[in-house]
Formats: C-alpha cells, sequence, structure tokens
C-alpha cells in the first residue's frame, strides 16, 4: 500500500494560528474580566439600594391595635424634573399602612394638606383660611381617635438631568396627644443605572422584586422594631 502523505503548513502559517489563539484568547479574558466587573458592580449597588437613618427622639411608643397614617402631599407643581409628580409618598403611605395591617393594626389614612396647598391656591385669604382650617381639624381628628400617628412626607429628590437618581422620604412616629415626633427615619432609595443586571437572578426563578414603596414600608417597620417603637409579632 503505498504511503499517503499530508501537507504540512509552512513554519509562518503555524506562527499566525498561535499568534490569533492567544490574541482571541486575551480577548476572551478581557470581556470575562469586564462582565465579572459589570456584575460585581451591579450586585454592589443592587445592595446598597436602601437605607434607612432613625432617631430617636422621645419615649412614646406605639401601643394598642390601631394607627392613623398621616400623608404629607408635597405640592403638585413642585419641580422635580420628572413630569408634574415624581415622588411615590403616597404609594409609601398605602404601603405602610398595609404593612400594619398585616400585623393586625386597623388603620386609617388622614390627608395631612388641604388641596388649597397642594395646589398652590393658598395665597388668597380665602384660601388660606381654608387650608389652616383643614390643619386644625386634622389634627383635632388625631387628637379624639388617640392612636398613635405615622406622619409620612417627601424628604427630597436627586436628580440627575431628567433622571431621579435617589428619593428620600421621612417617617416620623408621633404623639397624638402633642403632635409632636418621638422617632423619626429618613429612608433612601438609590438608583443605580447598572442595578437591573442584578436583577436577573430572582428574575430566573420568574420572581420580581418588590417595588421600592413595599421596601422602603418593609424597612420602616423592622427599623421602628429596632429602636423598640414597635412591639414585635403581630397582635390579636
Amino acid at each position: 500500500m503505498p504511503l499517503e502523505f499530508k501537507p504540512y503548513p509552512p513554519p509562518g502559517q503555524r506562527q499566525l494560528g498561535r499568534e490569533l489563539l492567544r490574541s482571541l484568547t486575551r480577548k476572551l479574558i478581557v470581556l470575562a474580566l469586564l462582565a465579572a466587573v459589570l456584575v460585581l458592580w451591579a450586585g454592589w449597588q443592587y445592595s446598597r439600594r436602601q437605607s434607612a437613618d432613625s432617631e430617636t427622639l422621645g419615649d412614646y411608643r406605639i401601643n394598642g391595635d390601631a394607627v392613623s397614617v398621616l400623608l404629607v402631599q408635597p405640592d403638585v407643581s413642585l419641580d422635580l424634573g420628572t413630569g408634574l409628580r415624581g415622588d411615590y409618598t403616597a404609594q409609601l403611605a398605602r404601603a405602610l399602612a398595609m404593612q400594619f395591617e398585616q400585623l393586625g393594626y386597623r388603620t386609617r389614612s388622614v390627608p395631612a394638606r388641604s388641596d388649597e396647598e397642594r395646589f398652590g391656591q393658598a395665597s388668597r385669604l380665602e384660601d388660606k383660611d381654608a387650608a389652616i382650617a383643614h390643619q386644625a381639624q386634622i389634627a383635632q381628628s388625631l387628637r379624639e381617635a388617640g392612636a398613635p400617628v405615622l406622619r409620612v412626607s417627601l424628604d427630597g429628590l436627586d436628580n440627575d438631568g431628567a433622571v431621579v437618581t435617589a428619593h428620600r422620604y421621612k417617617v416620623e412616629l408621633l404623639d397624638p396627644r402633642t403632635l409632636q415626633p418621638s422617632w423619626r427615619a429618613v429612608l433612601i432609595w438609590r438608583e443605580g443605572r447598572s442595578q437591573s443586571i442584578a436583577l436577573l437572578w430572582p428574575l430566573r426563578r420568574n420572581r420580581l422584586p418588590p417595588p421600592l414603596w413595599d421596601s422602603l414600608a418593609t424597612l420602616a417597620v423592622e427599623r421602628m422594631r429596632e429602636d423598640g417603637k414597635l412591639p414585635s409579632g403581630t397582635i390579636h
């Protein structure tokens, strides 16, 4: 049987093939490192997306089985750079009320500001009188109910052009007799441009993370418990 000889690549082609392979390997390593850095950066952003800074101002704490949620809505004319209403104060107040209802408390929501105040119509004397009357009526109603008051308000928004980068909301525990705060927490939600990458992990199990107002409401309840302002567990 005659021998068959396969053509062997010349040395120049072998060297070129090795260089192409090394170049491709280096590029793949660089891409893998960049992907790893991006994932770590997204995970770091996601891990610090929310925080709470609380302080105790008095001895009053939540007791009984009822809670009043006092919603302080900002002016609708507030220029937030993202449209007429770029805050989630009302959603946070509702989420906080729902948290307490799940713990067994009876809740009621109360508007702290009159329509005249919210719509910037308190310049006229009659509108100013209506706003003052509304405040007096709400204060009297809270005192008569005698239930602990949770005042929820917008503390500020940080903007990067037309994009909100951080939300700050204030939750205060008020003594209904004096309407003075005995506890205060500033809840912060940070928007990271790479956070969506970190969401791929829960999405693989078809689970979506809760919206920011639910997360912040849970954080507020946890912080109240840590600071001794809310009994642990549910009530019956």
